[in-house]
This record gives C-alpha cells, structure tokens and sequence, in this order.
C-alpha cells in the first residue's frame, strides 16, 4: 500500500538521518519537486478544480492562456504571517473582484507581494516601473513606422485592460 507522499518523504528522512549527505539530498529533492501544502510551488493550475485558500478566503484557480506572463520563484516556502496575512487580504479583493493599490514603505516588499500573488494564483501579469520620464504614449499606445505604414502598438496598461492581466505599476510615488 503506498504511503502519501509527504509521509513517504518523512520516512526516508527519519532513516537518513545520520548521514550529512543524504540530508542534503532531500533537501534538493524538496527544492526541486512541487508540493503539495497551502502554497502551489508552479502558481499554475493545471486542474480544472483546483483551488487556493489562504486563511479561511478560498478562490478557484483558472489556467493562463499566456503561461510566460506569470511570474515564477518568488514564492518563499515558508512565507512569514505578515506575508499570510498581505495575501489572504489580496485574495479577498480578488473574490470580490475589487481592485487593489498597495502603499507602504520604500522598499521591494509590495512588488514581491504583488508577484507572490500573480503567482500562486497563476495571473498574468504587465509590468512598468514609472519615473519621471514616462510619458503618456508609454502607458498607452506607441506610434510606429514599419515599412512605410504607420502602426499603433498596445502598451502594458492597455494590453492588461483587454486581456484581463494584473498591472503592476512601480515607482508610482516618483512618477
């Protein structure tokens, strides 16, 4: 009878457990296999049912039709409460389907938690950091000149409006 998978793991560990080098395999091997526990380690759903809760706020998971635009490995195993708890209120908002502006400190911690969320729950994402040099045309369409015919390309803040995507704007305190 086979074991879970978590259970199985243990048991390996407990055996090992003497051995330096065999701890440091099973530490790769956690690493570097998904699994499964309140975080999705990939941030895609590849289930039609699949689900993610945290803290009591359950959404469903919908798989990308764009896989690339969904950020990757910046989900920390474990993250800390204050993390949870950042989390558990974007995915409130997301339920509700309210949106979102995070304001804090200087610092990386709302741009990691906006990537944490895009990827657990598997969202697309368009990005821009704004500085004082970021013009209107950069936010929305840029007139191009290709073989003679002039073009209108969609930047991140339209593509993210027609395609449904999370838009991250950073640097907006500076802009």
């Amino acid at each position: 009878r086979m074991l879970p998978r978590g259970w199985r793991r243990l048991a390996v560990h407990r055996s090992m457990s003497g051995d330096p080098s065999a701890r440091r395999i099973i530490q790769l091997r956690r690493l570097l296999t998904p699994s499964v526990s309140l975080f999705k380690t990939s941030g895609l759903s590849t289930q039609p049912d699949e689900w993610l809760s945290i803290g009591g706020v359950r959404i469903k998971l919908e798989p990308p039709k764009h896989p690339e635009l969904v950020p990757r490995l910046y989900v920390k195993t474990p993250p800390s409460q204050t993390v949870l708890r950042h989390l558990q209120w974007m995915l409130q908002k997301d339920a509700l389907g309210q949106d979102m502006f995070l304001i804090g400190p200087p610092g990386s911690l709302r741009r990691r938690l906006a990537l944490n969320f895009c990827e657990l729950t598997g969202r697309e994402l368009e990005y821009i950091a704004l500085s004082r040099d970021t013009t209107e045309t950069d936010l929305k369409q840029r007139r191009e000149i290709a073989g003679g015919t002039v073009r209108y390309l969609d930047q991140c803040s339209v593509r993210a409006a027609l395609e449904g995507r999370v838009l991250g704007l950073d640097g907006i305190e500076k802009a």
